[in-house]
């Protein structure tokens, strides 16, 4: 379908302010076309000229030369002949020619003999060139305004006619010049010739400027009008219209700018009608995710006041209705309870069976509490694992039973374990309890004071309630000071390491050490790992003491190797220091700093960390192993009761818990497991040793059933560093006075 066309016109142009051209696109063209032809014209000009002035100079020097010479000559043979007849006849020959401006004969002394002017300025009565006896001079000067070439050649004697006139510039015979003929050339004739020619090449000059200009004129006009045409053209576009089309009247690239103009209003003019479609939809569509808006906000607003996970309100909506409720129980005289509730060891599960199956088993423990309470209590979810139940309205008189009454429906709620796929978890709660108004009188304090009571209800050995009690915040306080203590500690270096020796049951001699942590505490004094290990672990010190352990000790191992102390190194690690991400890198970096080769590191894990089967703690003892570091079990027998992965992991060694070491002398059960951990152990090819052998009755037994290892207070209680080297030096002097003696611990004890 053809498009409408409509002619640009000065009428049809909306008003569109653009500033003024000062200085136009066509003045510039005619400026730079002109000034090139003018500045051509004038070199060309001086080129000329000067030419022009230099030929006219050797043209004026050369007729001189030679008119001085004749003179010179016909001066001789007057001279010779006794009359100027010569000469005479000579001034008048040179009347006619114009270049001639005087002529003047003079004696040997200089004295004018004879003088003809022929211009109207007086002859120079100094002499303008110098006088030669054997040549002929020339100078160029001035006098009144006139300027000459004055040329002045020597009379000689015996001089014939129709010499040549080179001979007439030495002397003839080496006789003297008898006088002078002195010469003036005018240069009037070479200014008028020169005047002259100016003129015309001047007025060639201004003839090709005029037509230079016209044609420039021609031609920008024809090159400038397309483009004011486009100007207007656009600024009618600018103000709206898209129904002007430009006629291409050339085939240049003013052609094709203005085919692609017409082009770009055409696709213009087609985006406006789709803007316009797009408009009605726009519209339509704004109007419908305006009420989507309206509902996602009110989603949002809800959002922000409710757990994501579990649907329950979140921190922020539990402090805006426990204000309500403590606000209404004042006015009402009414208690109001607060139960803080932790799941216990959540964090395993997580560990265990992944952070999806945690959030699922959070879900199923909202449902399970909101079931357990009652239609007016709020069931809240702080972060974690963290719950928090309010029990509002409570008469003070029944307060106790109605608290208990529930706490007893949320114990039992989780007496069922879960379902988790193939997974059935069971867990347990420590619960806090606080009152108000009777251990706090606002909210924050009502749910800090809870909280409190939790912990203490986790102290007391979890899955128990404990109600809030003064002498708890006591205890609370004093946990948080020996955590800051800790801190302290860590950057004071109040931590030291002992170490426990292993023995080869075989030969009696040590084989290794076990590092174990002490803290030297300036109040409290030395502090074993149990008061200070679990604090550790809660508070994330457990990777910088476990770091620091690692790296002392290595190094202390190396200064025993090199006074031929080959001692193996074992460290326990936690489940904590297993998962974090740069256990690795400060395992490297451990061997790295003291050159401890890897094969003398063996790294302890409990049983429970395998069994458990997390993922970044399998890869990371893979990853151990292929660095060369051994692995062994500790604890072995106390955890479940899979043990198919001593064959499919890279373990090198099981240590037999001393529980069962223990109950050698005790019962019959604990040497049949323990004799059944060595079998399966030596079944396996893994390295089997004791811990905790404190007798000589559970030495030989461990001996006669294939023990190779142990440790315990029987052969050494953990020793710092110097008493460990004397206990060496003293083992080692033993062993070489007896020999190898296997019994040498009976001995020691006096058996």
């Amino acid at each position: 379908m053809p498009r409408s066309t409509s002619p640009l016109t000065s009428t049809t142009v909306s008003p569109l302010t653009v500033p003024p051209v000062r200085f136009g696109l066509q003045t510039k063209l005619n400026v730079l076309a002109i000034g090139l032809i003018v500045a051509t014209a004038i070199g060309i000009v001086a080129l000329l000229v000067r030419q022009q002035i230099r030929e006219e100079q050797t043209r004026l020097l050369t007729e001189g030369m030679t008119i001085v010479s004749m003179l010179a000559e016909r001066s001789a043979t007057a001279a010779a002949s006794g009359t100027d007849a010569s000469l005479a006849q000579m001034s008048q020959s040179l009347e006619g020619d114009r270049d001639v401006a005087y002529v003047t004969v003079l004696d040997r002394a200089q004295k004018t003999l004879w003088s003809k002017n022929l211009s109207d300025v007086p002859i120079p009565p100094a002499l303008l060139a110098a006088l030669r006896p054997d040549k002929i001079t020339s100078a160029t000067q001035e006098f009144e305004g006139q300027r000459y070439l004055e040329l002045i050649a020597p009379i000689l004697p015996g001089k014939k006619p129709g010499a040549a006139a080179a001979d007439a510039t030495t002397a003839a015979d080496g006789k003297r010049a008898i006088g002078f003929v002195r010469l003036g050339m005018s240069f009037d004739r070479s200014r008028s010739q020169l005047r002259d020619s100016l003129i015309g090449a001047l007025s060639v000059v201004g003839a090709l400027v005029g037509i230079a200009i016209m044609l420039t004129l021609l031609l920008t006009r024809r090159l400038v009008a397309p483009m004011r045409m486009l100007t207007g053209a656009a600024r009618a576009v600018g103000a709206g219209r898209l129904d002007i089309r430009l006629p291409a009247r050339s085939g240049d690239e003013l052609g094709l700018l203005t085919q692609t103009f017409n082009h770009m209003i055409e696709r213009l003019s087609d985006s406006q009608a789709e803007v316009a479609t797009y408009q009605r939809t726009l519209e339509e569509k704004v109007t419908q995710r305006t009420k989507e808006l309206e509902v996602a906000t009110a989603q949002a607003y809800k959002l922000a006041q409710h757990d994501i996970l579990t649907g329950l309100p979140n921190r922020a909506l539990l402090n805006q209705r426990l204000k309500q409720i403590v606000a209404q129980a004042a006015r009402d005289s009414h208690q109001v309870a607060c139960l803080f509730l932790d799941f216990d060891h959540f964090k395993r599960i997580n560990d265990t069976l992944g952070h999806d199956a945690g959030d699922q088993l959070l879900q199923a423990v909202a449902q399970r509490l909101t079931n357990a309470v009652r239609e007016s209590d709020t069931v809240a979810r702080l972060g974690g694992d963290e719950f928090v139940i309010i029990l509002p309205g409570l008469d003070p008189a029944k307060a106790t039973f109605e608290i208990m009454t529930v706490l007893t429906r949320v114990r039992e709620s989780f007496l069922s374990s879960f379902r988790l796929g193939e997974q059935t978890p069971t867990l347990t709660c420590s619960i806090g309890v606080s009152l108000y108004p009777v251990d706090a009188d606002d909210p924050g304090n009502l749910i800090k004071q809870s909280d409190t009571a939790m912990y203490a209800a986790k102290d007391a050995g979890r899955n128990a309630y404990r109600f809030f009690t003064a002498d708890m915040n006591t205890r609370v306080q004093a946990r948080l000071q020996l955590e800051t203590d800790m801190r302290r500690g860590l950057m004071d270096d109040e931590f030291f390491l002992v170490y426990q020796p292993q023995i080869d049951m075989g030969t009696g001699r040590a084989c290794g050490v076990e590092a174990l942590l002490r803290w030297r505490d300036p109040e409290r004094g030395v502090i074993g790992p149990n008061e200070f290990i679990p604090i550790a672990e809660e508070s994330g010190m457990i990777h910088a003491l476990g770091a620091r352990v690692l790296r002392d000790a290595c190094r202390q191992v190396m200064v025993w190797h090199r006074h031929n102390m080959l001692l193996r190194l074992a460290v326990n690690l936690s489940v904590q220091q297993l998962q974090h991400d740069s256990w690795l890198s400060i395992v490297d970096d451990a061997l790295k700093s003291s050159g401890m080769p890897a094969r003398y590191l063996d790294l302890e894990i409990t049983e429970s960390v395998i069994i458990t089967h997390p993922d970044k703690a399998v890869a990371t003892l893979i990853r151990l192993n292929q660095m060369g570091v051994s692995i062994t079990v500790d604890d072995f027998g106390t955890g479940y009761s899979s043990l198919s992965y001593l064959a499919r992991l890279p373990i090198q060694g099981v240590k037999i818990d001393q529980r069962f070491v223990h109950g050698l002398e005790k019962n019959r059960s604990d040497e049949a497991i323990t004799q059944a951990i060595i079998a399966l152990s030596q079944s396996l090819g893994l390295r089997v040793i004791a811990e905790g052998v404190e007798t000589v009755a559970q030495y030989e037994f461990l001996k006669l059933h294939g023990c190779e290892e142990a440790q315990g207070f029987l052969i050494s209680r953990p020793l710092e560093e110097p008493a460990l080297r004397a206990w060496w030096k003293m083992q080692d002097e033993e062993n070489r006075i007896v020999g190898r003696q296997t019994d040498m611990w009976r001995q020691e004890t006096g058996d």
